[in-house]
């Protein structure tokens, strides 16, 4: 489960990304989070996996709890506490965050590596998840030769390779060509057919329209709604 309660973050230089933001994500929920440029989607994202946290004085805070009994607050989360959250939670970033002296291959069995697997498991998985993705065929490449849509597929198979509790993507689709782009949609409804919780920052009506799942609208840091549909 994740709980924003009243979650207001200041940029430097006294820029508001969001404002008294509330609002709860179940366990195995699919979620959108939508809004035009700016709204604060990314910046509501970075408090999930706690790259930002909540203004104190203004006394906000982000719950996350996990079916292993572990849980996370940001009033009290420690560094190796974080380290910990991030094992939990796959992220796809806007700019990717590839490994740039590490090719494809390793740049997704790296998360596995850090939780732990090795050998025949590890190889298995990583395979697979590059084959899920088309990119398995430029396994030995490394991100500078790759295409901005071909490093985003990266950068999902990377983040889904662990099997997180939760997988966070931050506009996922947003360099990819119809065709892929449904290749990675087909794979982050089979993570959230197989339990895992999905938070999807789109702006993208065509996704929406095809989707039918539950949105929580941003608009200039403010929450509009969090509306089933």
């Amino acid at each position: 489960m994740i709980q924003f309660l009243h979650v207001t973050h200041t940029y430097e230089g006294g820029f508001r990304g969001i404002e008294d933001i509330t609002f709860r994500v179940d366990q195995g929920e699919f979620v959108f989070l939508t809004g035009q440029s700016g709204a604060g989607k990314s910046t509501v994202l970075k408090h999930v996996y706690m790259e930002e946290f909540p203004d104190e004085q203004r006394g906000g805070r982000v719950l996350l709890s996990f079916s292993n009994g572990r849980v996370f607050d940001s009033t009290k989360v420690g560094r190796n506490q974080i380290q910990d959250l991030r094992r939990h939670v796959g992220t796809v970033f806007q700019d990717f965050r590839l490994l740039n002296d590490r090719d494809v291959w390793e740049n997704v069995a790296f998360p596995l590596r850090v939780s732990g697997f090795g050998g025949r498991h590890l190889k298995t998985r990583v395979d697979d998840i590059l084959e899920r993705v088309g990119m398995a065929h430029k396994r030995r490449n490394h991100p500078r030769e790759l295409s901005g849509g071909e490093q985003q597929r990266v950068s999902i198979a990377r983040a889904v390779a662990p099997e997180p509790y939760v997988v966070l993507a931050d506009e996922p689709t947003g360099n990819l060509d119809p065709e892929n782009a449904a290749g990675v949609l087909d794979l982050f409804r089979s993570l959230h057919d197989s339990g895992t919780t999905v938070i999807m920052a789109t702006h993208d009506q065509e996704l929406l329209r095809r989707w039918p799942m539950r949105r929580i609208t941003l608009e200039h840091g403010h929450l509009l709604h969090r509306e089933f549909v």
